[in-house]
């Protein structure tokens, strides 16, 4: 029971890294995004071609193509920001979440069309080390989920309560027309939170999809699913809260689907959203306004 309970916060680990992308995303721009699970696996499929088939005669590592697909994210994340959402800004919540997904599916279909539906292989750029804990076997990259998402969430709390910039983005997320009032520049903090959101989803793919064996169309958004589930659970404008009920959700996704079968598992996983959402909407960790 323990070491499924330790597999699960492994996998939570993954989902924690999208979840945080999320509520940066929504807490900034109250968009809630459905696109970063493949901005994500876009930015690792090309790592992982040039990986493979070399560009102009340089073929980098594994380490060096996971590294890639982190960058690419980002860059990524920034273009989605600057050529459609910063187009939406101040236009109904509902429109910013269906570019989202006009965006996650264009991106699907683009790799589709790119790299074919065949899976594609997803070596470790961490290694094939693994360690025994409590009965079960943690791979390297499950080892470096679990280590990043300690990482980012200090390094986020860090950032956010001692920095100048972190402290305006804390300022935006409450109330954007005010902050501006008082000179903050809200669409850098929009630039901020699509930049380092798409870093998280290209490191989260980059480590997620060998832990699965790996990668095909759509993988990363059926694991944003369950990020979702997680930020939903513990506060989409909680970047703790949003950890704390990812890893929720890895524990019951681990134990549940080693017990009985992973379909189960999702049904439990959704079911305590439904329940979230009808007991807290905002979250065991949110605030009201997170669904104002």
């Amino acid at each position: 029971m323990l070491g499924e309970v330790v597999v699960g916060l492994a996998i939570g680990s993954a989902y924690s890294l999208l979840a945080v992308a999320v509520v940066l995303i929504y807490s900034s721009t109250r968009v809630l995004s459905l696109a970063i699970g493949e901005v994500g696996a876009f930015s690792l499929y090309g790592a992982l071609w040039a990986h493979t088939h070399g560009i102009a005669g340089w073929r980098p590592s594994v380490l060096v193509a996971g590294l890639l697909a982190v960058l690419g994210g980002g860059a990524l994340g920034l273009l989605v920001e600057r050529v459609v959402m910063r187009r939406l800004v101040g236009r109904p919540a509902l429109d910013g979440l269906v570019a989202t997904l006009a965006v996650a599916l264009f991106l699907a279909l683009l790799e589709l069309a790119m790299y074919g539906i065949d899976p594609f292989a997803a070596p470790s750029p961490v290694g094939h080390g693994n360690v025994d804990v409590l009965g079960s076997t943690l791979t390297a990259p499950q080892l470096a989920l679990l280590a990043l998402a300690g990482g980012v969430a200090l390094g986020l709390w860090l950032f956010l309560t001692r920095t100048r910039f972190g402290l305006a983005t804390r300022a935006t997320t409450s109330d954007p027309t005010v902050a501006r009032l008082l000179g903050v520049k809200v669409n850098r903090v929009y630039v901020f939170a699509w930049g380092v959101g798409g870093l998280l989803a290209g490191a989260a793919a980059a480590l997620l999809a060998p832990v699965q064996g790996s990668l095909t169309p759509f993988s990363l958004t059926t694991a944003l699913l369950s990020a979702l589930a997680g930020a939903v659970i513990g506060g989409l404008d909680s970047l703790g809260g949003a950890i704390l009920g990812s890893l929720a959700v890895g524990v019951v996704t681990g134990v549940v689907g080693s017990r009985v079968d992973p379909t189960t598992s999702a049904g439990v996983v959704f079911l305590a959203v439904l329940a979230t959402l009808l007991v807290r909407p905002q979250g065991f960790f949110g605030s009201a306004r997170a669904t104002a």
